[in-house]
């Protein structure tokens, strides 16, 4: 987990636990990308935790309209909610019982899972990522064929951005070749996260705790035969 601190009215460091990397089933990103209205609440909250009520009064929305897109975005993954005692941390106000929302992740990768006679694969492609610009706070989204805020059209600093990320490559062993910062970005940390996820399965144990499964088991514990 890394530590954000959002006082100054941006994801800074150090006072919200979040996820360094969340990774979403495809139809998480399906369902982002059905709804302009669901990117420009994560670009606003990529800017630090507001409510539904504060979302609803910068798009110009009904509470209600805005609300549902919100569920949406928290139930495929995209974003959660501030505990009270982030909250407090922070100095927001609780006053109605006010809940905030923020991104559950600074980077977010998708996966499927293809699975036939032979076997079952866990597959990242290289072609689905977003991850939180905290320096411009906003959200970029790199989709097969959409873009959400074309960082080397756009950004001042894109060729600056870019030299960083590879020279960030050559110092973990990653070649970057790509002439999008956005996307020699979303490259340098899928490479990152697919070593750490090697070195996790060859280390340790993976457990699988599930409803559905701990009940057949418990079922087939009191078979009477």
């Amino acid at each position: 987990m890394i530590r954000i601190n959002t006082l100054s009215g941006g994801l800074d460091l150090f006072r919200v636990n979040m996820r360094s990397v969340a990774i979403l089933p495809i139809e998480s990103f399906d369902a982002l990308l059905s709804s302009n209205i669901r990117l420009e609440i994560m670009n606003m909250l990529s800017g630090g935790p507001m409510t539904v009520t504060t979302l609803a009064q910068r798009l110009n929305m009904l509470k209600g309209v805005v609300h549902r897109h919100v569920k949406i975005l928290e139930d495929f993954g995209w974003i959660r909610q501030l505990s009270d005692e982030e909250a407090r941390s922070m100095g927001l106000s609780r006053e109605a019982n006010r809940i905030y929302y923020i991104p559950s992740a600074l980077v977010y990768l998708g996966f499927k899972i293809d699975a036939n006679e032979h076997g079952v694969k866990i597959v990242i492609p290289t072609n689905y990522g977003a991850f939180i610009d905290m320096r411009g706070r906003k959200f970029i989204l790199l989709a097969p064929t959409f873009v959400f805020h074309d960082c080397r059209n756009t950004c001042p600093t894109h060729e600056a951005c870019l030299d960083w990320v590879k020279r960030v490559g050559k110092q973990y062993h990653v070649n970057v070749d790509e002439d999008d910062a956005a996307r020699a970005l979303m490259h340098l940390y899928m490479q990152l996260v697919l070593k750490e996820f090697r070195m996790y399965a060859a280390n340790n144990v993976m457990t699988l705790d599930s409803p559905r499964l701990n009940s057949i088991i418990i079922k087939q514990a009191n078979l009477v035969l």
